[in-house]
């Protein structure tokens, strides 16, 4: 006969009630498995909670580490930003660097081509203090010979003034033996044409000096005779007397004088260059030399 369900809860009631009987029960109810099962569950509640701790550890330390890389991946930017320019900068200065390096060796060259001057220049140096020195030595040379120069020419000096004064003399002889002679020629010429001396021969000085001033008559007319002289008469000089003769202040000095009407002019000199004789004939001077009168002088009015 099975037991009823009141008799099964008295038993029930029993092993509530009862501890030993609880156990004795639980002894042949459960296994040894059943009934370390609360210890096995207590266990893994336990490393479960620890589970769950280092699951909480780990997605804290899942969540620092994402804020980590998060920060490596903006530093990466950041490094990945800095590597670009400094790739354009090492660019820049590899081409920098090809460019000084051309420059270089440009540079290189002209050092070259500046020692090869430098070592011309040298050279030429050398040769120029050569020079130098033979210079200095004829300089010298040259020195002690214009001293000697310088002596000579001091003595010649004395003896050059010394001459210059007998030429200064010789040259006033001349210049009156010549006018003296024009003068006396001119005198016999004239009177020889029916003139007769009115006023003897002088010198006056207007503008210059007119070395012989003679007046002639014949008759009612009057003619004045103006003579320069000149050792040595070149065609400028012949020019220059006629110039003279056509300045009006000249003009103005004669009249001062006492000469007016016409006059006929004569230029007399002891050398006669080739020329003279045609610009005395163009120009209407006359010319006396030392076989005597060589050109007719034309009459010129000189009031």
């Amino acid at each position: 006969m099975s037991p009823s369900v009141e008799e099964f809860r008295q038993l029930l009631r029993l092993v509530e009630q009862d501890p030993e009987l609880r156990e004795e029960l639980r002894r042949h109810v459960l296994t040894e498995e059943l009934l370390r099962l609360p210890a096995v569950v207590r266990d893994h509640g336990e490393r479960l909670t620890r589970l769950e701790a280092s699951v909480a550890e780990l997605v804290q330390a899942v969540r620092e580490l994402t804020d980590v890389v998060r920060g490596y991946d903006i530093r990466f930017a950041h490094v990945e930003r800095e590597l670009t320019e400094l790739r354009h900068a090492v660019q820049e200065l590899a081409a920098t660097t090809r460019e000084h390096s051309a420059r270089l060796a440009r540079l290189e060259e002209l050092s070259a081509q500046h020692a090869e001057r430098l070592a011309r220049l040298d050279a030429l140096l050398a040769r120029q203090n050569e020079r130098l020195e033979q210079l200095e030595r004829d300089s010298q040379e040259f020195r002690a010979a214009l001293t000697q120069l310088t002596e000579a020419v001091a003595r010649l000096a004395r003896k050059s003034a010394e001459h210059d004064r007998k030429l200064d003399r010789f040259s006033l002889l001349l210049g009156a033996y010549l006018e003296r002679d024009a003068a006396e020629r001119l005198t016999r010429f004239f009177e020889a044409e029916g003139w007769h001396l009115r006023e003897r021969p002088r010198s006056i000085t207007v503008n210059g000096e007119f070395d012989v001033v003679a007046a002639f008559t014949r008759g009612n007319e009057t003619v004045w005779i103006l003579i320069e002289s000149k050792a040595r008469i070149y065609p400028r000089d012949v020019a220059a007397f006629a110039k003279k003769l056509q300045d009006i202040r000249v003009r103005a000095r004669l009249a001062e004088h006492g000469i007016r009407g016409r006059v006929h002019p004569f230029m007399v000199g002891g050398n006669i260059e080739r020329g003279v004789d045609e610009t005395c004939r163009n120009l209407g001077v006359g010319l006396i030399d030392v076989l005597g009168i060589a050109v007719r002088p034309s009459s010129m009015p000189v009031d």
